[in-house]
Protein backbone atom coordinates (compact mmCIF):
# COMPACT_ATOMS: atom_id res chain seq x y z
CA UNK A 1 0.00 0.00 0.00
CA UNK A 2 3.00 2.26 0.23
CA UNK A 3 4.31 2.17 -2.42
CA UNK A 4 1.33 2.98 -4.26
CA UNK A 5 0.85 5.95 -2.59
CA UNK A 6 3.99 7.15 -3.26
CA UNK A 7 4.45 6.33 -6.81
CA UNK A 8 1.09 8.11 -6.89
CA UNK A 9 2.79 11.57 -5.82
CA UNK A 10 3.73 13.30 -8.65
CA UNK A 11 4.00 16.77 -7.50
CA UNK A 12 6.41 18.31 -5.08
CA UNK A 13 5.20 18.28 -1.35
CA UNK A 14 5.98 22.11 -1.47
CA UNK A 15 7.56 24.91 -3.35
CA UNK A 16 10.80 24.94 -1.35
CA UNK A 17 14.28 24.66 -3.30
CA UNK A 18 14.61 20.69 -1.53
CA UNK A 19 14.49 18.24 -4.59
CA UNK A 20 11.18 16.42 -4.67
CA UNK A 21 12.27 13.00 -3.86
CA UNK A 22 13.98 14.10 -0.58
CA UNK A 23 10.80 15.68 -0.05
CA UNK A 24 8.77 12.38 -0.17
CA UNK A 25 11.56 10.36 1.58
CA UNK A 26 11.16 13.15 4.53
CA UNK A 27 7.55 12.68 4.53
CA UNK A 28 7.17 9.06 4.93
CA UNK A 29 10.11 9.17 7.50
CA UNK A 30 7.96 11.85 9.44
CA UNK A 31 4.50 9.23 9.06
CA UNK A 32 6.64 6.40 10.08
CA UNK A 33 7.94 7.93 13.21
CA UNK A 34 4.79 9.45 13.69
CA UNK A 35 3.00 5.76 14.09
CA UNK A 36 5.99 4.06 16.08
CA UNK A 37 5.19 6.62 18.67
CA UNK A 38 1.92 5.56 18.84
CA UNK A 39 0.97 3.21 21.65
CA UNK A 40 -0.12 -0.49 20.84
CA UNK A 41 -3.66 0.53 22.90
CA UNK A 42 -4.01 3.77 20.01
CA UNK A 43 -3.23 1.50 17.38
CA UNK A 44 -5.84 -0.87 14.96
CA UNK A 45 -4.19 -4.05 14.33
CA UNK A 46 -1.98 -5.13 11.20
CA UNK A 47 -4.26 -6.53 9.52
CA UNK A 48 -7.22 -3.88 10.21
CA UNK A 49 -4.12 -1.20 8.73
CA UNK A 50 -4.14 -3.31 5.74
CA UNK A 51 -7.43 -3.87 4.94
CA UNK A 52 -8.18 0.27 5.96
CA UNK A 53 -5.21 1.22 3.32
CA UNK A 54 -7.11 -0.93 0.71
CA UNK A 55 -10.48 1.16 1.24
CA UNK A 56 -8.49 4.05 1.00
CA UNK A 57 -6.82 3.21 -2.15
CA UNK A 58 -10.21 2.86 -4.03
CA UNK A 59 -11.57 5.98 -2.83
CA UNK A 60 -11.53 8.77 -5.17
CA UNK A 61 -10.43 11.12 -1.81
CA UNK A 62 -7.60 10.17 -1.99
CA UNK A 63 -4.71 12.86 -3.27
CA UNK A 64 -1.09 11.09 -3.26
CA UNK A 65 -0.49 10.52 0.68
CA UNK A 66 -3.37 12.47 1.81
CA UNK A 67 -6.69 12.40 1.81
CA UNK A 68 -9.24 15.42 0.42
CA UNK A 69 -11.52 15.07 3.01
CA UNK A 70 -9.76 16.41 6.03
CA UNK A 71 -6.40 16.95 4.81
CA UNK A 72 -4.71 14.30 6.83
CA UNK A 73 -2.08 11.71 5.89
CA UNK A 74 -4.01 8.67 5.11
CA UNK A 75 -1.15 6.43 6.61
CA UNK A 76 -1.11 7.77 9.72
CA UNK A 77 -4.84 8.38 10.19
CA UNK A 78 -5.48 4.84 9.00
CA UNK A 79 -3.14 3.27 11.93
CA UNK A 80 -5.53 4.73 14.94
CA UNK A 81 -7.78 3.31 16.59
CA UNK A 82 -9.78 6.55 17.34
CA UNK A 83 -10.02 7.90 13.84
CA UNK A 84 -12.56 6.78 11.21
CA UNK A 85 -12.78 7.35 7.56
CA UNK A 86 -13.60 11.24 7.11
CA UNK A 87 -15.94 10.69 3.96
CA UNK A 88 -18.75 13.23 4.62
CA UNK A 89 -22.08 10.78 4.99
CA UNK A 90 -20.13 7.60 4.26
CA UNK A 91 -17.26 6.04 6.70
CA UNK A 92 -15.76 3.90 4.44
CA UNK A 93 -13.92 1.69 6.66
CA UNK A 94 -16.94 0.99 8.30
CA UNK A 95 -18.58 -0.71 5.62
Amino acid sequence: MVNNMQEDIAQKICDCNIPESLQRDKMYEAIASYISALSPEECVSDKEYERRLAVCDTCQGRMGPTCRYCGCFVLARAKKLSQSCPKPGEDKWSI
